[in-house]
Formats: structure tokens, C-alpha cells, sequence
């Protein structure tokens, strides 16, 4: 039996994974569809406030970066679909749509300008509409000098976990043989800046071959306003992330020990989040260093670590899976999830608050649920592939595509199938929502946003979308 297989029947036998609930009860609601021509990325955001979700679909068109916005109401219904868009040259100034963010009930675009004469790389923000435009006065969060064109410097934006504030920072030229240094800018839900500072990091032990800088793969801001930059690992610590924690009011930034693990283990797909607490989580899996089944390394384990605690912590699996990739890490009260993806079907991760394992879960989805239903003209993602989940009830609830064939008789084409698992691990039974996949409607689980009491998934239809709610 090949590796992958056997995993899998393992997996399947671990803990309380091959027991079953019910299927959950979530309600789907279906919006009225909206004419919009959607252009799939690769980049995506999703924010959420009482009365709107906001899914943001980030594509480049030559050089220029679009942002499709598609906006929901209370009644599920979509408010807006619309291409947010600035003009690319204005004279000297080269502008780019650097990215946006919520902070309470105002959706903002930061735009970013290059201008060679001036050699200043500047960083303004505007609002967005309900309808999707910006307003035409754009106002200055901040700037800084560069010498070369192509090295101008970075900014990261993120919205806080309550989505009341915003942080922006900005990554300043690389000067050989110096510390790397930053500029950062809090501001919160009525865009008003509270805290601006700079603080300096000695990458020494973070640079990888053939770039100079900080390679930031992440930047995450508590509510509070810590600020955690999360850098890619090199050879030296088997590529497990470099952490670096800002503070806002404060000059001084500190190194977070992650480490890495010993022998021949090295890191894979991880993802990160920061829990209410303000701590911060990652997430992922490991593998042999070089180990492959001729296609992609086979996964050994899961790993965690908390900027709490100390250390990574390891779990291996009873056999290894085909590589994971990690979709999704969601907090619950007394649980952490971490959500990943196989040619194995979905796997998802339990862990206590203090980063214990608590299960292993695999779940069965067929590899050609999402293969080559649609020509995504633009990009390489596969958004029927994807996985929408949150937190429900204390319940991790999933929603994805899978065959229709597999749970009716006779069926055909895709299913949209739900399914939730427990802080103890025990998974329920699938829902099948067959009618959803009517009148060449296609589920984008990809495209999802998420709150306490409902989970928004965007679907295709022909050369128009919908909104499926399940609350």
C-alpha cells in the first residue's frame, strides 16, 4: 500500500476522529445574484463589522494592482461589487494600490507613490465608498527617502483582530552592514493617528540568498498595538520563521525565540494569527529534509508555537501524509485549529491554549473536486478548491466543495458539503447542500469571510455572484 494511503486509514483511526455528531445545522441563505465580471488572484482579504463583510480579491493587470470588492449587508445580500483601482502614473509620482484595511466602519485604501526626482516613497490613504470608489482627497500617513528605484522600501498593513484599528509599517531601504530600520503608524476606528514611531532590527540571522533585507513573509498588530513581523526562516534554522515584536509608544523592538526543531526535521506550510490575548500563534507542519514520493515531500507532523510559551512544540503523526498546506489557524476559547490541505482530502490540528495537541482529524475530499471547473484567466488560483471555515457555536465549522457522486446516487458535478469538529475533536457528520450548485452556480470556498454567527462564501454564476450565508 502506497505511504499515503496507509496515512490516511491511520489518521483516520486516531483519537475521537472516527466519531460523528450529527450534521451541523447551519442554514444557508442564498443572495440575489449581482452582474460582476470576477477576475480571480492569487491575493485575498476578508474583514467583517456589524454591518458589513468585505471580500477583497487582489489581482495585477501588467503593473497595476486590482482589488475586486464585493460588500454584504445584515440580510446577506450584496451591497456592492465594484474594482477598486488608482491611476498608475500622475506625472513623476508612480502609484500602486498597496493594499486596505478596516478599522471599524471605515474601509480604507492605501495607496503608495514612488517619485524618482524626489527620491521619496510616500504613503497616503482614502476612503472607500459604498459603492466601491475612493474618495478623491487622499490623506498622509507617512513617508521616507530612497536612493535606488528598485530598492524603494516595503510597507505592511493589517487590521487589528477586532478590527477597530489599524497598523501600518513601513520597511526602509537595505543599508549594507547596518540594522534594518522601521518606521510605524497606529491608528484607530476613526482613522485618527494615535502612535507613530521607528525602531531598528538586526537581521544578522534572518537573511536568505540573494536578498538583502528583512525577507517579512508576514506583519500581524494585536489590539493593543504589538507589532509582530514575521520573517522567513533560513537554512541555518531549518526555515522555521525569524520573529521580531514592535510595541507601539515604544523605540524597542525584540527578538521572539521561535528556534527549530532537531534532526533532520524541517519546516513547511505555517500559518499566524494573534489571539485576543495579544499573543501571537503560528502554526504548521514539518517534514524530512528531502524526503518526497516523487512529487512533493510527505508531511511527518504538525507543529506551534506561542509567544507565551516557550519553544516549538512538535507532534508527529502515527505515518506521514502527502504534503500539507496550511489553509487556515482559528482560536476558539480553549482551542487553537489549524486547517491544511492534501491530495488527501482536509486535515485539521487541535491544540489546548497552552499549544498541546489535542487531536489529529483528517477529512476525506475527493482531489478532483476543484480540478478544472473553470478557466481562471489571470492567475493560477483555483478558488473552488478552497476551504471557508470559522468558529460557530464553539464549533469549527468547514464548508467545501466535494463530488456529488460520493454521498447521492447517481449524482453528479460538485456538492457543497458542511461539516463541524468539536474543542474535543469529534466531527460531525456531512451536510450536503446539493441545491446549492443549481443554474451553474459555482461555490468559490476560497473567498470567504467570517464572524461569530455566520460564514459568507462567495459563489460564480456565469458572468455574475452570489453570497451563500450559513449562520
Amino acid at each position: 500500500m502506497k505511504p499515503f494511503l496507509l496515512s490516511v486509514l491511520i489518521l483516520g483511526s486516531l483519537h475521537l476522529a472516527a466519531q460523528h455528531k450529527a450534521a451541523p445545522s447551519y442554514t444557508p441563505v442564498v443572495s440575489a445574484a449581482k452582474q460582476f465580471a470576477l477576475k480571480p488572484g492569487m491575493d485575498f482579504l476578508s474583514y467583517s463589522n456589524p454591518q458589513n463583510d468585505f471580500m477583497l480579491i487582489g489581482r495585477m493587470e501588467n503593473t497595476e494592482k486590482i482589488y475586486s470588492l464585493i460588500m454584504t449587508d445584515d440580510a446577506d445580500e450584496i451591497v456592492t461589487a465594484s474594482n477598486i483601482r488608482v491611476a498608475t502614473e500622475v506625472g513623476d509620482n508612480h502609484f500602486k494600490l498597496a493594499g486596505l484595511a478596516l478599522a471599524g466602519s471605515n474601509l480604507t485604501a492605501f495607496v503608495e507613490s514612488h517619485n524618482r526626482q524626489t527620491g521619496r516613497n510616500v504613503m497616503a490613504m482614502q476612503a472607500v465608498d459604498k459603492n466601491g470608489g475612493l474618495t478623491s482627497e487622499g490623506m498622509l500617513v507617512g513617508y521616507f527617502d530612497f536612493v535606488k528605484a528598485d530598492h524603494p522600501g516595503l510597507w505592511h498593513i493589517a487590521s487589528s483582530p477586532d478590527q477597530k484599528k489599524i497598523a501600518l509599517v513601513a520597511q526602509l531601504p537595505y543599508e549594507p552592514n547596518k540594522p534594518e530600520r522601521f518606521k510605524y503608524f497606529f491608528m484607530d476606528e476613526n482613522l485618527t493617528m494615535t502612535h507613530t514611531g521607528e525602531f531598528s532590527v538586526d537581521n544578522e540571522h534572518a537573511k536568505v540568498a540573494g536578498y538583502q533585507g528583512l525577507p517579512v513573509t508576514g506583519f500581524l498588530v494585536s489590539d493593543k498595538g504589538e507589532l509582530y513581523l514575521i520573517a522567513a526562516g533560513s537554512a541555518e534554522n531549518h526555515h522555521f520563521p525569524y520573529v521580531y515584536k514592535g510595541t507601539v509608544g515604544s523605540d524597542q523592538c525584540v527578538t521572539v525565540p521561535v528556534g527549530a526543531m532537531g534532526g533532520d526535521d524541517e519546516c513547511g506550510s505555517y500559518r499566524a494569527t494573534v489571539k485576543p490575548s495579544g499573543d501571537l500563534i503560528i502554526a504548521g507542519y514539518f517534514q524530512k529534509k528531502g524526503g518526497t514520493d516523487g512529487m512533493a515531500a510527505l508531511t511527518s507532523g504538525s507543529w506551534n508555537f506561542s509567544s507565551s510559551e516557550q519553544g516549538i512544540k512538535s507532534n508527529a503523526f502515527g505515518a506521514p501524509v502527502p504534503a500539507l498546506t496550511a489553509d487556515q489557524l482559528l482560536t476558539a476559547k480553549d482551542t487553537y485549529y489549524l486547517v491544511g490541505c492534501s491530495r488527501a482530502g482536509i486535515h485539521v490540528s487541535g491544540f489546548n491554549a497552552a499549544g498541546g495537541k489535542k487531536f489529529e482529524v483528517p477529512v476525506a475530499r475527493d482531489l478532483m473536486a476543484g480540478m478544472a471547473m473553470h478557466d481562471h484567466s489571470g492567475g493560477k488560483a483555483k478558488p473552488e478548491e478552497g476551504i471557508a471555515s470559522g468558529v460557530l457555536d464553539g464549533r469549527l465549522c468547514l464548508i467545501y466543495n466535494d463530488l456529488s457522486a460520493k454521498y447521492k446516487a447517481g449524482g453528479t458535478g460538485l456538492a457543497v458539503v458542511g461539516l463541524s469538529v468539536n474543542h474535543d475533536g469529534l466531527v460531525s457528520a456531512p451536510a450536503v447542500y446539493d441545491r446549492l450548485t443549481t443554474e451553474n452556480t459555482m461555490l468559490l470556498p476560497r473567498f470567504f469571510s467570517a464572524s461569530a454567527d455566520h460564514i459568507r462564501v462567495l459563489a460564480s454564476a456565469e458572468n455574475r455572484i452570489k453570497v451563500i450565508t450559513f449562520h
